[in-house]
C-alpha cells in the first residue's frame, strides 16, 4: 500500500513538471515592427524634427497589451498607442543628426520582445521664421509712436529659437524679449529733424527698455526688420514691415481733432489766441490715423506733451483691430486718465447723446452722471449765455440764428470737482415760450477742486459738454477763453 502511494506521488510530480515545461514552451515572446523598415534620406531630403511614426506587434500565443520606446536602449517609455508624433531635438550648434528609435511589444503575460525593432531617423534642422503681424501693420504715417506686433515659429519647436532680433532701417540689430509680442518705438528726441535713436516699449509698459534702437529717420520714411535665430545658429529670412513716415513733434501743445467740420474753426481760434500747437486729425480718411491699440500708441503720444486740447462728438468708429465700435472719448479714456495722473493738463470739449453709456469715461472726465432729463430738449438760445463761475473767464453766447441744440448736461462729484460753466438753458418741449430747463444746467466742470474759486490755485482738467466753437457770438470772448486756459490756467 505504501508502494502504491509513493508511485502516485512520483507520477503527479512528473505530470506537474511536464505541465510547467509545456506552459513555458506555449508562452512565446512577442515580435515588434515599425511600419517602415528604414528611412533612406540624406542631405536636404532629411526629415525635420517633428516625425509621425506607426508600429505594431504580434504574439503567436496571446495578445499585445502595450509597447515601450527608447532612444538610448536604457530608458523606456510605456504606451498603449500604435502611433505617435515625435518632436526630436538636434544637438546645439549641429545642423543634422541621426536618432535611433527602438520599439518593443509587451504581451498579456508581461513578456517583452527580447529583440526590439530599431529605426534610424535622419533629421535636419529647420530654419525658424519671424514675421510682423499683418493685423497690426504700421500706418502710412506714424505720429511720434509706431506700434506693431510680431511672431516667430520653428517646426523644430519654439523652444529651439534662441533669439529674435529687430532693426530700424537695417542699421543695427537688438534682441527682443520673446514673451513680448507687441512693441512700440518712440524717438529719443521727438523734436529731432534728422536720424535719431529710438526707445522701445513692450505692450502697455510705461517703462522703456534699457537699450536703444539706432537709425530712426524723423519726418521721413522708415522700415522695421525682424529675424529669428535657432539653437543651431540658423537665421530665418528677414521680414520687412510696411513703410511708415515718422512724423515728429514741433510744439508743446497737442490738439486732437475728432470733428472734421470743426478743424478749421478751432485752428483759427487757437491761432488768434497765439497758441502754437501740433495737430493730429483722428477723423481723416474715416479714421485712418486712429490707433489700433489706443492704450499703447495714444497713451505714448499724449505723454510727449504737457498740454492737450481734445475735441470730439457722438460719432462712433469701429476699431479694425478689435472690431469694437465706440465714440472717441471711450477709446481715449484710459490714456487720458494716465495722462492726467502723470501731470498732463487737458481741455476737452465733446458732445455725446443722452443715452450714451458713460461708464467708460466716468471719473476720467470730471463728470459723475448725466441729466435725468433727455437733454436733447435743452436749448441755449441766441440771446442766452454760458456763464462762468470764475469771473476771470468770459461769458459766452452763440451766433446761431436760433439756438445751440447739442448740449450735454451732467452732474459732478462736488468732493473733487468744481462747476466751471452753467447755461441759461430753455426747454423747447413746452411751446414757444421756452421755459427754463428743469434739470442740471452744468455745461463745463474742472478739477482739481479749488478751495476758493478766485484763489491762485489752478485747474489741470477742464471739460465742456458743448462744441466750444458754437459759442462764437462774441469771438473775442471765445478767443480769451482759450488764451486764459492755455496761457494762464495751464501755466507750469
Amino acid at each position: 500500500m505504501q508502494l502504491r502511494f509513493s508511485t502516485f506521488i512520483i507520477l503527479a510530480a512528473l505530470l506537474i513538471s511536464a505541465c510547467k515545461k509545456e506552459g513555458d514552451r506555449f508562452n512565446q515572446p512577442p515580435d515588434t515592427y515599425f511600419a517602415i523598415e528604414s528611412i533612406n534620406l540624406s542631405g536636404d531630403q532629411r526629415l525635420n524634427t517633428i516625425v509621425r511614426l506607426t508600429w505594431y506587434g504580434t504574439d503567436p500565443d496571446g495578445y499585445i497589451k502595450g509597447y515601450e520606446l527608447s532612444t538610448n536602449g536604457s530608458d523606456w517609455t510605456y504606451t498603449t498607442q500604435q502611433d505617435s508624433t515625435f518632436n526630436f531635438s538636434i544637438p546645439v550648434d549641429s545642423d543634422t543628426t541621426d536618432v535611433e528609435l527602438q520599439i518593443r511589444a509587451i504581451d498579456n503575460q508581461n513578456v517583452k520582445d527580447p529583440s526590439p525593432d530599431k529605426l534610424i531617423i535622419p533629421l535636419k534642422n529647420t530654419a525658424p521664421t519671424a514675421t510682423f503681424d499683418q493685423n497690426l501693420s504700421l500706418p502710412d504715417t506714424a505720429f511720434l509712436v509706431a506700434t506693431t506686433a510680431w511672431d516667430a515659429t520653428d517646426l523644430d519647436g519654439e523652444q529651439t529659437i534662441t533669439q529674435v532680433l529687430l532693426s530700424i532701417n537695417g542699421i543695427d540689430w537688438v534682441e527682443l524679449n520673446q514673451r513680448e509680442k507687441t512693441i512700440s518705438i518712440l524717438p529719443t528726441n521727438p523734436k529731432a529733424s534728422d536720424t535719431v535713436d529710438a526707445k522701445l516699449y513692450y505692450g502697455t509698459n510705461n517703462q522703456t527698455e534699457p537699450f536703444l534702437l539706432k537709425g530712426l529717420s524723423m519726418n521721413d520714411t522708415n522700415h522695421l526688420f525682424i529675424k529669428s535665430v535657432d539653437q543651431a545658429g540658423v537665421e530665418s529670412k528677414i521680414d520687412t514691415s510696411t513703410a511708415f513716415y515718422m512724423k515728429g513733434k514741433i510744439n508743446d501743445i497737442l490738439v486732437i481733432g475728432g470733428v472734421s467740420s470743426a478743424n478749421n474753426r478751432y485752428r483759427n481760434i487757437l491761432n488768434s489766441a497765439n497758441i502754437d500747437f501740433d495737430f493730429f486729425d483722428l477723423t481723416y480718411s474715416n479714421g485712418i490715423n486712429q490707433p489700433n491699440i489706443w492704450n499703447i500708441t495714444f497713451r505714448l503720444q499724449l505723454l510727449q506733451y504737457g498740454k492737450l486740447f481734445f475735441y470730439s462728438d457722438e460719432t462712433g468708429y469701429t476699431n479694425p483691430y478689435t472690431n469694437v465700435k465706440q465714440i472717441l472719448l471711450e477709446f481715449a479714456a484710459s490714456s487720458l486718465q494716465e495722462y492726467a495722473n502723470l501731470g498732463g493738463k487737458y481741455l476737452i470739449t465733446s458732445y455725446f447723446d443722452h443715452d450714451q453709456p458713460i461708464d467708460g469715461f466716468r471719473g476720467v472726465l470730471p463728470i459723475q452722471s448725466l441729466s435725468t432729463k433727455n437733454y436733447a430738449d435743452a436749448n441755449l438760445l441766441k440771446d442766452s449765455f454760458a456763464l462762468p463761475i470764475d469771473t476771470n473767464y468770459p461769458a459766452l453766447n452763440t451766433q446761431k440764428p436760433v439756438a445751440i441744440t447739442k448740449l450735454g448736461l451732467f452732474n459732478i462729484d462736488t468732493t473733487d470737482t468744481d462747476v466751471f460753466y452753467t447755461g441759461q438753458l430753455s426747454d423747447r418741449r413746452v411751446g414757444r415760450n421756452y421755459p427754463p430747463w428743469p434739470d442740471t444746467k452744468i455745461l463745463a466742470s474742472a478739477r482739481p477742486k479749488k478751495q476758493n474759486i478766485n484763489s491762485n490755485e489752478r485747474y489741470n482738467q477742464i471739460f465742456f459738454s458743448v462744441q466750444l466753437w458754437e459759442l462764437n457770438g462774441d469771438k473775442t470772448a471765445l478767443i480769451n477763453l482759450f488764451d486764459r486756459i492755455f496761457n494762464t490756467e495751464f501755466q507750469e
